[in-house]
């Protein structure tokens, strides 16, 4: 079953990759290979005509099946037999029509041209003679009879054209005369004829004879291709009923998932219109769910007439057949089948009249032999068991047979109107009630199979729905009593019940549906996101490296006006030019580093402990934790949970009480540098002296220690190195400092210093 279902899916993706196999133009060609070995080998043309379309198509599948890689279809090309130099012969021995060719051998190819030249010569002596009695015929056409051209005569002038008759018209008035002056040159055409006859012969019965050595090959090619064939036919329906490749369930376990009887899909309906002149238009169907654990061997499927229960039987005995055959099965993802020794079924009333059996007898006798098979992996389908007869005496060889059916280790699936079979399901722990959905305010069958429940008939309902009379209909629950009625409440409560666990449940699946649509949307925002994170920074990078080449050219135009210009070069030295110009380096680089710091916090990531706000709102809060797409915020003591995309970070108190004082002059503007990750202050002495520059350090050393940071960044820029070095060996004595180091590239480089705080 599994090599067959793998088969199966090998040559279903074969024919997506390259399409169907050439087999079209194979019949049987049996009782041809016979005919030949009875005749020993001798045949009319057409008689090879099906037998080497056989052979080209076993040629054709071997070529085609050459691009085939999976293991199944390279074993069924390799056991394909050759015939390329069978072919090769009948290529050389007949046209494109079936005939034999004029070259087929050299003595054939000689007498032919001698036949045609004799036949010209005849038709141009009767051509004459056409034309010489044209008074005497009944229509001025050559006629052959018997091979052998004649004239036709009318008949009241036959005594006017000497010669043999060869036949007279339907009508009687015309004679088809061979007229004396062409006796012997048709003697000679019918002899060279004769001999191109027996040339012919000659060489089909030697193709003939070269077939019957072939013949075994050519018969296995045959059912090779048939077995082909039917594989195809595995894929088309696979295709057409949009199916797949079903589970085999190892462990016994059985489940149908949206399983979809052929004669009811509506995938299949032109197919059914075509082949069973089906009449009915197609029309949604309600599929089947169907779940069995490896400990259930017996399901009892009960509900109202008409309302699917012998379907379910039917579909789930015509799945196991399916797929043990290696079809693809019309149904969901998840179909598990497990494998059957054996199936039988008791469906329908087998009723005979001329052989004395009754419905009920009849199934008796069916019962009777499926019981006397039964055996682990064996199948049962009983449709109505333990109907057509008393209902006491029914439900009880009903159980009975169950019981027996059972203890022999068979699986069976029934339907029934027996309470007693119900019970019975409900009473064993290897057996599962089920009932069939019925809409009471409609009075029309759902179709919908529901495990654990017992189905109720519904037979008033369907009567009602069927014409029955409401007087009639009134009678009968009187004779039914107040307890029929207390137990159809009951159920009809049951159902209702049913019905709003199935609303809830279609509820939660289009929830999840929405669910997983919103998970993809904001997956796209946030590819959406972290692309334009990347524009940022490169954004940036750019503008830094305009503006360091902008630099280095003034840089360079600054040392040439100096050079040409020698009373400014005795006021100004190149080394405190020089100096200006590290400075402004300097204070580029840093400006880099800054904007490079404000792109990281925009686009940085939340992380626990960081303050966002809600977008639109003034709510802030800190993260306490993630969850998916959501985040869990300490709002004022309260836990809030919100979607990361609706959170945006914002400043923390830290970072926006350590901004130090700066004191800018108008020549040397100071820009405020951004707050960096992980508690830092920051304080920018570019273009101060030593003394300042120091003094503001300790103004925003002493910021720092009162608003708690750890860490503050000193930016000084690189010029001399003179500010940097006297900065640092200041830091290093410092009280409140622990240690110093140079800022990382990002953070400015030697151009910054990071203090880490004691």
């Amino acid at each position: 079953m599994r090599s067959r279902l793998e088969e199966t899916s090998e040559a279903w993706s074969f024919r997506i990759a390259h399409g169907r196999l050439p087999l079209a133009g194979v019949g049987d060609i049996a009782p041809l290979l016979e005919a030949l070995a009875r005749s020993g080998g001798h045949g009319a043309p057409e008689d090879f005509g099906p037998i080497l379309a056989a052979a080209r198509a076993a040629e054709a599948v071997r070529r085609f099946l050459e691009r085939a890689g999976s293991p199944r279809l390279s074993a069924r090309r390799d056991a394909l037999p050759r015939f390329v130099e069978l072919l090769e012969r009948a290529k050389s021995l007949f046209a494109a029509d079936g005939s034999v060719r004029d070259d087929a051998s050299p003595r054939l190819k000689e007498l032919r041209e001698r036949l045609r030249r004799r036949r010209n010569e005849v038709s141009r002596r009767m051509a004459k003679l056409l034309e010489e009695r044209r008074d005497v015929l009944g229509d001025a056409l050559l006629v052959q009879r018997n091979d052998r051209y004649c004239l036709p005569v009318l008949a009241s002038a036959r005594g006017r054209v000497p010669g043999i008759v060869h036949d007279r018209s339907g009508s009687g008035q015309t004679i088809f005369v061979e007229p004396m002056e062409v006796i012997e040159a048709n003697n000679e055409l019918a002899l060279h004829a004769a001999e191109e006859r027996r040339e012919v012969e000659r060489l089909l019965a030697d193709f003939g004879r070269a077939v019957l050595e072939a013949a075994p090959d050519l018969s296995g090619a045959v059912t090779a291709l048939g077995e082909l064939d039917a594989l195809e036919a595995r894929v088309e329906f696979g295709e057409l009923t949009k199916g797949r490749i079903p589970e085999i369930s190892e462990d016994g376990s059985w489940t149908l998932a949206a399983a979809r009887h052929p004669l009811l899909d509506p995938l299949l309906s032109p197919l059914r219109r075509r082949v069973l002149e089906e009449s009915r238009t197609a029309r949604e169907i309600v599929p089947l769910d169907l779940d069995l654990g490896r400990d259930k061997r017996l399901l009892v499927v009960s509900g109202p007439n008409a309302g699917g229960k012998t379907v379910v039987l039917k579909t789930a005995g015509l799945f196991s057949l399916l797929a043990q055959s290696g079809f693809p099965v019309p149904a969901a993802a998840g179909t598990r089948l497990p494998v059957f020794t054996s199936m039988r079924a008791e469906i329908g009333d087998a009723q005979a009249i001329l052989s004395d059996r009754s419905t009920f007898s009849s199934s008796m006798e069916i019962l009777a032999e499926i019981l006397a098979e039964s055996r682990p992996g064996s199948l049962a389908l009983v449709d109505e068991i333990g109907g057509a007869t008393d209902p006491e005496e029914g439900s009880a060889l009903a159980v009975a047979w169950l019981e027996g059916f059972l203890s022999r280790g068979g699986r069976a699936i029934v339907t029934t109107h027996l309470s007693a079979v119900k019970n019975l399901a409900a009473g064993r722990s290897d057996a599962v009630g089920a009932a069939m959905e019925f809409d009471e305010a409609t009075g029309v069958a759902n179709y919908r199979l529901h495990p654990g429940l017992s189905g109720r008939s519904h037979a008033l309902s369907v009567a009602r729905d069927r014409g029955i009379p409401e007087e009639v209909l009134a009678r009968s629950r009187e004779i039914l009593g107040e307890a029929w009625r207390r137990r159809e409440r009951a159920e009809t409560e049951a159902e209702a019940a049913l019905e709003r666990v199935r609303r809830l449940e279609q509820q939660l699946n289009d929830e999840h549906r929405r669910a997983e649509s919103e998970t993809a949307q904001l997956s796209a925002e946030r590819e959406a996101l972290r692309r334009e994170r990347v524009r940022q920074l490169e954004e940036g990078k750019s503008a830094f490296d305009r503006a360091r080449d902008r630099l280095a050219r003034e840089v360079a135009e600054e040392l040439g006006r100096l050079k040409q210009d020698t009373a400014r070069l005795a006021q100004t030295s190149a080394a405190r030019v020089l100096e200006a110009a590290e400075e402004r380096a300097a204070g580029a680089e840093a400006v880099l580093a800054e904007a490079e710091a404000l792109v990281r916090s925009r686009s940085q990531e939340l992380s626990i402990g960081s303050r966002v706000r809600r977008r639109g709102s003034k709510t802030e809060g800190t993260v306490l934790a993630f969850e998916d797409d959501w985040v869990w915020l300490d709002v004022s003591g309260k836990r809030m949970r919100l979607r990361r995309a609706d959170l945006e970070p914002v400043a923390t108190p830290h970072s926006r009480a350590s901004k130090p004082p700066s004191v800018s002059t108008p020549s040397t503007p100071s820009p405020p540098g951004p707050t960096l990750a992980g508690s830092t202050s920051e304080v920018n002495v570019i273009g101060r002296r030593l003394d300042e520059a120091i003094e503001e350090v300790e103004r925003a050393l002493d910021a720092a220690i009162l608003a708690g940071d750890s860490r503050l960044r000193v930016v000084h820029g690189h010029g001399t190195g003179r500010l940097r070095d006297g900065l640092r060996e200041h830091l290093r004595s410092h009280r409140a400092v622990a240690s110093i180091r140079a800022a990382d590239p990002r953070e400015g480089g030697n151009g910054a210093t990071i203090v880490e705080m004691a």
